[in-house]
């Protein structure tokens, strides 16, 4: 079996993505510095306590504590880094737009940093942000580091599941020597890799919360409906899920394939969703020329 090279990886932001992306990483055989502003959450990470509660996560920083190490040092985070991950996070503003100070903070912190293969956005971004993100680093004398968009779609409590064993990974980029440095990234974890351009990587994350909200919106009206007429509404899921044109209409269950932010601000009636049988993405079909589709290889036990 041939092992895939062990890259060395910087991980900005401490955060829910940023110790689940770090720590995963890490996981598939690769050296990973997490950085993160805030130094008590540093110490408690180096002390080997996690700050936020999720399953496995813990046993996995643990278990890989020769690859993985935790700063506040800008220079230890991108010593020898090859990949830099942004995992900050991007609270919504007073006016309801995505607060990108943390991103910004991060692009800026990297200039200098010529040894950089690739800066990967991890964060929950605006369309066009990456864009904007690859005029910063050519600007900043970095027009040979690669970009490339790899949203998360981790849920609360499977995070670490839904990494390692995912639906889909999603890779945004220009450029496919990039595309393919983080797709070799994530050897070792089986499952569809969906290539395409930045700005359609990031249209995805976002159509994947909203449809996810609209989801769990409708179930909880179909549940409203269903107390007034004396219908099961878990029945009525299930039932509904079965029917191969629309899948299961809530994403209450392991089957979801759930985006963080949206499943921490929506409300969850319905306690159950039936499992959703295998699918095959649009991008996987011959027809589709601006995308392709390939599973990551198994190289690693």
């Amino acid at each position: 079996m041939v092992r895939t090279p062990e890259r060395q990886v910087a991980v900005f932001g401490a955060g829910y993505i940023g110790l689940v992306t770090g720590a995963c990483l890490a996981e598939l055989g690769h050296r990973v510095v997490v950085r993160d502003i805030d130094p008590g959450k540093v110490a408690l990470l180096r002390s080997g306590d996690v700050p936020i509660y999720e399953p496995d996560l813990g046993d996995m920083i643990a278990r890989n504590k020769e690859r993985l190490s935790f700063t506040t040092d800008l220079g230890e985070t991108l010593d020898g880094a090859e990949i830099a991950y942004v995992c900050v996070d991007t609270p919504p503003s007073a006016s309801g737009d995505a607060d990108l100070s943390r991103v910004w903070s991060v692009v800026r912190s990297l200039e200098g940093a010529e040894h950089l293969r690739a800066v990967v956005m991890k964060s929950t971004v605006p369309v066009g942000t990456g864009t904007r993100v690859r005029a910063a680093l050519d600007e900043a004398g970095l027009s040979h580091v690669g970009y490339a968009a790899n949203p998360e779609f981790t849920a609360e409590g499977s995070a670490v599941r839904d990494f390692m064993r995912p639906d889909r990974i999603v890779i945004g980029s220009a450029d496919d020597a990039t595309a393919a440095l983080v797709a070799e990234l994530h050897e070792g974890i089986e499952g569809p890799v969906v290539v395409m351009d930045v700005r359609s990587a990031e249209m995805v994350k976002l159509a994947s919360n909203a449809l996810l909200a609209t989801k769990i919106s409708f179930i909880n009206e179909i549940a409203t409906l269903c107390e007034k007429t004396g219908a099961d509404v878990e029945e009525v899921a299930r039932a509904v899920g079965l029917d191969h044109r629309l899948g299961p209409p809530t994403s209450c269950g392991p089957a979801s394939a759930g985006a963080a932010p949206a499943s921490r601000r929506t409300p969850r009636r319905c306690a159950s969703s039936p499992p959703t049988p295998a699918t095959t993405c649009s991008s996987c079909r011959p027809s589709s020329r601006s995308t392709t589709c390939r599973s990551a290889a198994r190289s690693r036990s």
